[in-house]
């Protein structure tokens, strides 16, 4: 009688091929969601329009090329719906019971979230893509150059995956995608509305200017605005970058301890 070793048992895969499966499962969800698509597609066109339409002419009297001023916060408003989009589906994940499946795997801790901003990725760039090609169409161009112009887009991009994980970390602790949307709804409407991403800081009354003026979304505003009609952008993209740095360090630690959470104990 002869002895059968036994089967070898596979080994787990690597932490980024998790994530890489993780965010194609995330990416053919977005693919099966038509309404999200035209979501990200659409929403530039209303702001656009909705904005440049009655603000054009009040702009050019006071000295604002306002075609070339109004799609840096039009692209950064669809970056912050790529966001809150995020959170929707995390607590989705998450209330479904996704992460509980997620935990009899062998997955290492962060691969769900890898996934789901893989996904947001995809999405921030269709996003991207619909918001520049919409100001191109009303006479929007990249005046300073090719380079400048990929930076325009990669910062972008940066700043809703940043956000992105702020929004995993909300949707991993609230586990609602209802109560998501009401928890972000006013933040975004305020750093979109006081920031000089629709008109110059000395349309804001003076008191509120130092915040109106130094707030990430106007920063970013700032940064992509002068990415795309060219200037001085050193200073501007930096600022930024430390913005979303120190974001990304804030939001990282709520997401880990958000995610502990939800993989060890009860929610």
């Amino acid at each position: 009688m002869t002895r059968t070793s036994p089967a070898p048992v596979p080994s787990a895969a690597s932490p980024l091929a998790q994530g890489w499966v993780l965010a194609l499962r995330a990416v053919t969800l977005l693919r099966r969601d038509t309404a999200e698509i035209s979501g990200a597609v659409v929403a530039p066109l209303v702001f656009f329009t909705g904005f440049y339409v009655p603000l054009r002419g009040v702009m050019e009297q006071r000295g604002v090329d306002y075609v070339q001023w109004l799609p840096p916060i039009v692209v950064l408003q669809s970056m912050l719906f790529v966001a809150m989009s995020s959170a929707d589906a995390i607590a989705a994940d998450v209330q479904r019971g996704m992460f509980d499946r997620f935990r009899t795997m062998p997955l290492v801790r962060l691969a769900p979230v890898v996934g789901r901003l893989g996904a947001d990725l995809c999405r921030a760039l269709v996003a991207s893509a619909a918001a520049i090609g919409t100001a191109a169409a009303f006479g929007f161009r990249f005046r300073a150059g090719a380079a400048d112009a990929v930076g325009f887009v990669a910062l972008a991009v940066a700043f809703a995956l940043c956000l992105s994980v702020g929004c995993v970390a909300l949707g991993l602790a609230v586990g609602n995608p209802e109560h998501t949307a009401s928890a972000m709804l006013v933040p975004q409407l305020l750093l979109t509305m006081l920031s000089t991403g629709f008109t110059p800081v000395t349309g804001f009354p003076g008191w509120i200017r130092p915040f109106v003026r130094n707030q990430p979304v106007s920063q970013a505003a700032d940064a992509l605005r002068a990415l795309a009609s060219g200037g001085p952008a050193a200073r501007p993209v930096l600022v930024t970058a430390a913005w979303l740095l120190v974001l990304l360090a804030v939001f990282g630690l709520l997401a880990g301890r958000a995610l502990g959470r939800t993989k060890g104990g009860r929610r």
